[in-house]
């Protein structure tokens, strides 16, 4: 439908993907064994590139053409080779459902690959004493784009194994197992989206997939079943399958073991698994309702039939020891009151349980194959009429002959709903023929169709016009062989086309990025007319085309002309596509391209003061105002900025604020209403700070006259005083200030540019040593003296000791060995604030004299002693038996070695101090001759 518009032409057409049962018309399984059902009857392909024991899948188009396949490891295109990016997908093939394909339910070019991994790849062959490494990969998804090489298809690099978390990240065995070996997937209750539904531990967890893309965030639904984690090599296994209609959920769990551990005969302990059935709400996505309907047994496939009617089971069968016995085929009745009881051995045999798949053609195909030391067969067995009960559903064993190549356990599941027979509908823009019809290929007797809006029409294919646009519940009642088959129901949405500009948009460009900036001819960016011709609606899709036929006839919008586009003539007319979100009805509009004379713009540089890395903040802001009035632009005129000149000529990758940024050539982009007015550019400058000293910590001493220190701004050379201007804390605006008290002076120093550096000077008074104590330890081997004092760490130490002989400073401040006598003690500011001294004595008693009158050593006496300290001590002098030979006070010379003026022999001799202080010494000393 057409409308014209002066040079406008809006045109509306859409055709929402359908999906029916032709999608699953292709199946590939096994080692290398594949059926095409596109006949009605299936027939055997033996090209396939598979070789998985259990998890595959597989996709075809509407028309029942193959596109392509892949065990979940790696993707095989409709030509059967890899995919470039095919390889590493992170399903296992010994997994059971390893893999499911979902369209884009609005891009028939884009499919999702959603995996599940096995739990540890290393025990496919149940040898359960391996260890558990790796973990499970869990759930994830890729997205295949059918328009990549070369239009077989490839792995999108940036949506490949997107990880979707189904457990608990805080949990170790969560993080370990992540998932379950199953997933499925059904239609939504819209009749767009879908829903990927899987199951960890005691949780569903059903994902989205709808027009946006893959929610990331399920809907979960907790369960009174509850799947240990402790055996969950064996636990994970088993089919997970929604029926056709999309109202119940089956799943089989091989086994429900608490441990690995084998059991106490050292037998395999198989028989613990069972199968649940639930109630699926495709509108919610929540699940409930559950119930066992079998338990202690090994189960493993699970399939509905196509009218969701009757539900069937593989279950395999081994004795108390693990050995296998085969397997049943096991039927229920879902329309029976009580389920369970309707329970039906339908077949047993030697084979293993394998999978059970509905087809096109609405028989149930069973994989698998003698347990009697095969692994594979080149037969798959086939329920004929599922729909009947017990016996009369005409199961045959090792039917369906693979044309040589082998089936093991898995084949490959598809979307449930594919196998409804549901309708589906295309063109639903307001003001189209919306057609409906049925996906089906039995053959229909009658049709009833509601469109919800209050018209009907009994005709097969059938065609309505809606008056207004929104969604309308549509149903469809069919009647086949005489009977009515279930209500099919589906939302749809009738949109609205676009609205947009109803004259031509005039896109202009400044003519520029050539030699000849007057032929009109210039480089533009198509997405500036975007707002205006969408009329201000961001969300529209738009693209642009050489003509009214390029654009309606690419119904992918993957043939428009590029955004970044040179015009051919001068205002060359383009038209331009603008699309409503997830939808393909449409309204064509026109622009027009003109270039303009270049206005070149060369305002004056902008300064910035450097913040300390060479880099500048600029206000650009203030600088369009600045620029508008020093070229005395017009008022309409806004400025844009721009780093450099390509990107300012297309108008992307506008400079914002805050600006910070090293020194440079910014480009200015100027525009009208017209578009483009002018393009320029101007130097952003960033401007060195003073250099100087920022921190100094100066010392000013007590005790002087008139103490008072000189503070400079810490100018170095080659700069000059004269160079700055100085702003001082104390207010003065000089280079230097004399200050007399401690604390903290700052002194802001500014250069020409007018960049500024701040000073600050730390003060500190400087104390001379106030000594408080000298404690002396003498009359002792090793003689000691402890300084006492304020603050010790700020001064050093010395002694001069009275022979006129000194040690070094020291920083500590105890001394040993010091010998007797009278000393000074000497200390020392480390500021060089000055020294303070202190005279002090030891006392030593020498250990021989020697009174032979040479002048040396010829009286005995204590050393550091004197009239005028210890005035009052005594010291007593002995034999070596104890008789007194002599007295002395502090003020004599000493003893010179007589008694009763008689010189004594050498020999040792005792002595006795008593000093004022209480203390007595006693020792001995030699006289020699």
């Amino acid at each position: 439908m057409k409308h014209y518009y002066h040079l406008l032409f809006v045109f509306l057409f859409l055709t929402i993907p359908t999906f029916g049962q032709k999608e699953a018309a292709i199946w590939y399984f096994g080692n290398n064994a594949g059926l095409d059902f596109n006949s009605g009857s299936p027939v055997a392909l033996t090209n396939g590139k598979l070789n998985t024991a259990e998890g595959c899948t597989t996709i075809s188009d509407k028309n029942g053409n193959l596109l392509f396949y892949t065990d979940g490891s790696i993707v095989y295109d409709k030509s059967h080779q890899v995919m470039p990016n095919g390889y590493g997908l992170l399903g296992h093939n010994s997994s059971t459902q390893s893999a499911i394909i979902v369209p884009h339910p609005s891009n028939l070019n884009l499919y999702y690959i959603f995996t599940v991994d096995q739990p540890n790849p290393k025990n496919v062959d149940d040898n359960l004493s391996n260890d558990e490494d790796p973990p499970n990969n869990g759930l994830n998804y890729s997205l295949v784009d059918l328009r990549l090489n070369n239009g077989l298809g490839d792995i999108s690099i940036k949506e490949k194994n997107i990880h979707l978390i189904t457990y608990d990240p805080g949990d170790s065995d969560d993080v370990k197992f992540k998932c379950s070996e199953k997933i499925t997937a059904v239609q939504h209750g819209d009749g767009i989206s879908f829903w990927l539904i899987t199951h960890f531990k005691n949780t569903f967890y059903s994902f989205k997939i709808s027009t946006s893309g893959v929610d990331k965030k399920p809907i979960q639904t907790t369960t009174s079943l509850n799947v240990p984690t402790g055996g969950y090599i064996s636990n994970a296994i088993g089919y997970l399958k929604t029926s056709p209609n999309g109202k119940k959920i089956a799943m089989a769990n091989s086994s429900l073991k608490a441990t690995d551990e084998l059991g106490p005969k050292g037998e395999i302990r198989r028989n613990t698994g069972n199968v649940w059935l639930f109630d699926f709400d495709a509108a919610t996505g929540k699940i409930s309702n559950g119930s066992s309907i079998l338990n202690g047994t090994n189960p493993y496939g699970v399939e509905f039939s196509a009218k969701s009617k009757k539900l069937y089971l593989t279950v395999n069968l081994f004795d108390s020891g693990g050995i296998s016995l085969g397997s049943s085929l096991i039927q229920f009745d879902l329309k029976s009151a009580n389920i369970i009881a309707s329970k039906t051995t339908v077949n047993t045999s030697l084979y293993t349980a394998g999978a059970l798949q509905l087809a096109l053609d609405e028989k149930i195909y069973r994989s698998g194959y003698n347990s009697n030391g095969n692994d594979s067969s080149d037969k798959l067995s086939v329920i004929n009429n599922p729909e009947l009960d017990g016996s009369n559903c005409n199961y045959l064993q090792n039917e369906i002959d693979l044309g040589g190549k082998k089936a093991k356990l898995g084949l490959p599941p598809f979307i449930t709903s594919l196998f409804l027979y549901a309708f589906s509908y295309e063109f639903n823009c307001l003001g189209d023929a919306t057609h409906f019809y049925s996906n089906s290929v039995e053959k229909i007797d009658s049709v009833l169709w509601d469109f919800g809006d209050g018209f009907t029409s009994t005709a097969i294919d059938a065609y309505h016009t809606y008056a207004q646009a929104g969604d309308y519940k549509v149903t469809l009642i069919k009647t086949v062989n005489g009977e009515d088959r279930e209500p099919l129901e589906k939302t749809i949405t009738i949109y609205d086309a676009p609205k947009i500009l109803s004259t031509a948009y005039k896109l202009t460009q400044c003519d520029t990025q050539d030699s000849a900036p007057t032929d009109g001819l210039a480089l533009f960016n198509l997405t500036l007319a975007n707002e205006p011709i969408s009329l201000g609606k961001k969300d529209y899709e738009v693209y642009y085309y050489h003509s009214v036929n390029e654009a309606e006839n690419d119904l992918t919008n993957t043939q428009s002309i590029p955004v970044n586009y040179r015009n051919s003539v001068p205002d060359e007319l383009i038209y331009v596509k603008v699309t409503q979100p997830n939808s393909s009805c449409y309204s064509i509009g026109t622009v027009i391209l003109h270039a303009n004379k270049n206005i070149l713009l060369l305002p004056e540089a902008m300064h910035a003061c450097d913040l300390g890395d060479g880099k500048g903040s600029f206000d650009l802001e203030q600088k369009k105002d600045l620029i508008k009035t020093e070229l005395n632009l017009p008022s309409d005129v806004r400025l844009f900025f721009y780093s450099n000149e390509e990107d300012a000529s297309m108008g992307i990758n506008e400079l914002k604020e805050p600006f910070v940024s090293i020194s440079k050539t910014v480009f200015i982009r100027a525009e009208n209403a017209e578009g483009c007015y002018g393009t320029g550019n101007f130097e952003i400058i960033v401007e060195s700070s003073p250099k100087i000293n920022i921190l100094e910590n100066i010392i000013l001493c007590e005790g002087l006259a008139n103490p008072s220190i000189l503070l400079n701004a810490g100018i170095s050379a080659p700069a000059r005083t004269s160079d700055f201007t100085y702003l001082w804390s104390t207010g003065e605006t000089t280079p230097t200030i004399s200050i007399n008290k401690e604390g903290e002076y700052n002194v802001t120093v500014k250069n020409k540019s007018g960049c500024t550096t701040t000073r600050k000077c730390i003060v500190t008074l400087s104390y001379l040593a106030k000594i408080n104590n000298i404690i002396v330890h003498d009359l002792q081997q090793t003689n000691q003296v402890i300084i006492e004092l304020d603050n010790p760490s700020d001064y050093n130490y010395m002694i001069q000791y009275e022979n006129g002989t000194e040690t070094s400073f020291q920083t500590s401040t105890l001394f040993e060995n010091v010998p007797g006598g009278f000393h000074e003690l000497i200390v020392e500011s480390n500021n060089g604030c000055g020294q303070t001294t202190k005279s002090f004595a030891v006392l030593n008693a020498p250990k021989f004299f020697t009174p032979n009158g040479d002048g040396y050593n010829d009286y005995w006496n204590l050393k550091g002693i004197n009239s005028s300290i210890y005035e009052n001590a005594i010291i007593y002098i002995f034999d070596r038996y104890g008789k007194l030979l002599k007295q002395l006070s502090p003020s004599s010379l000493g003893w010179d070695g007589t008694f009763l003026k008689e010189p004594l022999p050498a020999d040792d001799y005792w002595f006795t101090i008593k000093l004022e202080d209480g203390r007595e010494t006693k020792s001995h000393f030699s006289l020699k001759r």
